[in-house]
């Protein structure tokens, strides 16, 4: 009889570094799970406030014309809020299948690399669940579920040689669906392959 070595789960570092990020990751989209809840939550606390406030109109107790006016003050002054830097927002893409997008945008991307330095790749979006399913894609621990991008805001799947994207096969709906032709951010001239100004 011999005795079999316990198992104490990854047995090298690279493995225990994933398992601890699966982990996080898991436990971040709870609590954003929580956080869209309560979101839904304040929905229907809104309607009972809105609710009282018709109630109150409709016996003469509040002027209306006043509380519009207060309201819009009030409304203004939380959208200016909610826009300042470092109020983080929960965003996913909708898309459900980035797999069975059709008629998809067709561009010669790669003859067009040394030209446009790929800068499409400094565009922000979120991502769809189906890409933290995956867990292939990065994203933004301070912005979920933005694309993640390094400090030179490019996406961190871009390599910085070549500008080549390293989750090509696994990329996310709106890098799929995106088409560059006519945005003026790219290209001055997409026909005649003018980039636009400030490509290095």
């Amino acid at each position: 009889m011999t005795d079999e070595p316990a198992d104490h789960g990854p047995s090298s570092p690279g493995a225990a570094e994933r398992v601890a990020r699966d982990e996080l990751e898991r436990a971040l989209r709870f609590v954003h799970v929580l956080g869209m809840q309560s979101k839904l939550d304040l929905v229907g606390m809104s309607a009972r406030v809105l609710a009282l406030i018709e109630e109150l109109v409709a016996s003469g107790t509040l002027d209306l014309r006043a509380f519009e006016d207060r309201r819009q003050r009030v409304a203004e002054r939380e959208a200016a809020r909610m826009t300042e830097e470092g109020h983080v927002r929960v965003l996913a893409d909708p898309t459900e299948d980035k797999y069975a997008l059709v008629d998809l945008p067709q561009i010669d991307c790669e003859a067009r690399l040394p030209l446009c330095k790929a800068r499409c790749c400094t565009l922000g979006f979120a991502l769809s669940f189906q890409d933290l399913d995956e867990g292939v894609v990065k994203w933004s621990y301070g912005a979920p579920y933005h694309i993640r991008q390094r400090e030179d805001g490019y996406c961190v799947h871009c390599d910085p040689a070549t500008r080549a994207c390293g989750v090509y096969e696994k990329r996310p709906a709106v890098c799929r669906t995106y088409d560059c032709r006519k945005d003026a951010r790219i290209w001055k001239d997409f026909e005649q392959r003018i980039p636009a100004d400030g490509t290095d």
